[in-house]
């Protein structure tokens, strides 16, 4: 009976993940790259950024609006980051912070919360921590935090499968949890009964509180995986405006441009789900999921803005990084194209036969449209185009081309009145 429990609660979780891969592909997309495994000394349901664990009782006795709301809010704040940065901070009150500043991006998501789960918009994690109360029984909430009823409704604080739910270490009186390296699973505290985020593996030696060789390669990969999932919801026009702000700012000032260049460059690669093959993640815990195929390049192109006295070392750096990115993805073609106020060179490469350098052709007036009407008339639909420019010119396309567009700006930040309509910008600081 029990082991008919269990895989009832798998199949669940799985229609759930399987929802929201349809209708919120960002976050079913980031949900679909984790391990789920039932785990019942969880309130809810939980991550660490390694894996999604729930708690069979809680999934048993929940409706299915709200596993996909705690789903979609443990993967949002994995991506945020939540699960790397808490340091010496109080548990409890950190995922309070947590839930309070995911709460207004999943509710504009279109998600369903609890009618008690309250949200603080504007705030990082960090700022929402310092706003709460230092943690103490006599200490009454303020108003607009978080209550703290756990489960934040009618079907998240009673766990009918013998989870322990909020508890102290019983050695210190601390309620800080245990290190995941140690194998003891932490305290679970859930106050609205929208999933938990637990801290991600440290290592045992590190007293620092700063980031370890592995919490940030941790980083590195929920960066790439939420820029993905981010490109994937896009791509299905179902990309959640609010998120993507949230999470650029998150994730903007950590980056350098080479990051940013390749990354933008892979998401750029058409990717899309398969049902023929199912994910071998999931199939031992009874769940049935699709599994994603990538799909390469076959064209990227490159164009070159020479009307101004664009740095040597610039364009080299820049075409360096390129011809490493084009080695990787290898694109059937590469179309490196010069471009002042008219086309001034236009070539056709392979990946494998890319120059080592790129000599500067034309030194005349702005005009970004030739470079596009080139890439039209050839009948050239590039995964991918990258524009290095200064950004000094107003003159676009009257259409957004209907593949994506990089702006690489060696300049200064565009002001007003020289922004880009359309397309990403990414500003070249050799």
């Amino acid at each position: 009976m029990r082991g008919r429990a269990h895989a009832e609660s798998a199949r669940r979780v799985g229609d759930c993940v399987t929802a929201l891969l349809r209708d919120q592909p960002f976050f079913g997309s980031l949900a679909l790259r984790l391990p789920i495994r039932a785990d019942a000394s969880r309130e809810t349901l939980a991550s660490d950024g390694r894996d999604i664990r729930y708690a069979p009782g809680w999934v048993a006795e929940t409706d299915a609006d709200r596993i996909r709301t705690a789903l979609a809010r443990v993967v949002l704040a994995c991506a945020l980051k939540h699960h790397t940065r808490r340091g010496e901070r109080d548990p409890e009150r950190w995922q309070q912070a947590s839930q309070l500043v995911t709460h207004g991006l999943l509710r504009d998501a279109g998600f369903v919360l609890p009618p008690d789960a309250e949200a603080w918009d504007g705030l990082s994690v960090e700022q929402a921590y310092d706003r709460l109360p230092e943690p103490s029984d006599n200490t009454p909430s303020p108003e607009g935090a978080p209550r703290s009823s756990a489960g934040g409704g009618d079907d998240g604080g009673d766990l009918s499968d013998g989870a322990p739910g909020k508890q102290d270490d019983p050695g210190t009186g601390s309620k800080d949890p245990a290190s995941p390296a140690s194998g003891q699973a932490p305290p679970s505290f859930d106050p609205n009964g929208t999933g938990e985020v637990m801290d991600a593996a440290r290592r045992d030696d590190d007293e620092t509180g700063a980031a370890s060789p592995d919490t940030a390669a941790e980083e590195q990969a929920w960066d790439e995986a939420m820029h993905q999932a981010m490109s994937l919801a896009r791509a299905q026009g179902k990309a959640p405006g609010a998120v993507g702000e949230e999470l650029g700012r998150a994730h903007r000032s950590a980056l350098d441009w080479r990051a940013l260049l390749r990354r933008h460059m892979t998401d750029a690669a058409r990717r899309d789900y398969s049902w023929s093959l199912p994910n071998r993640r999931f199939i031992d815990g009874g769940l049935y999921l699709p599994s994603i195929r990538s799909e390469g390049f076959e064209a990227i192109a490159v164009i070159v803005d020479t009307s101004g006295s664009l740095p040597t070392d610039t364009l080299a750096l820049f075409w360096a990084e390129v011809r490493e990115i084009a080695a990787e993805l290898q694109p059937e073609t590469v179309a490196l194209l010069q471009v002042d106020a008219a086309v001034q060179d236009a070539v056709l490469y392979t990946s494998g036969d890319l120059p080592e350098r790129v000599e500067i052709k034309g030194r005349g007036g702005t005009d970004f449209r030739p470079g596009f009407a080139w890439l039209s008339d050839q009948g050239l639909r590039p995964g991918c185009c990258l524009y290095l420019t200064d950004m000094e010119c107003d003159r676009y396309p009257e259409a957004e081309p209907d593949y994506p567009v990089i702006w690489c700006n060696w300049g200064p930040p565009p002001g007003a009145r020289n922004r880009q309509p359309w397309g990403e910008r990414i500003d070249i600081q050799p």
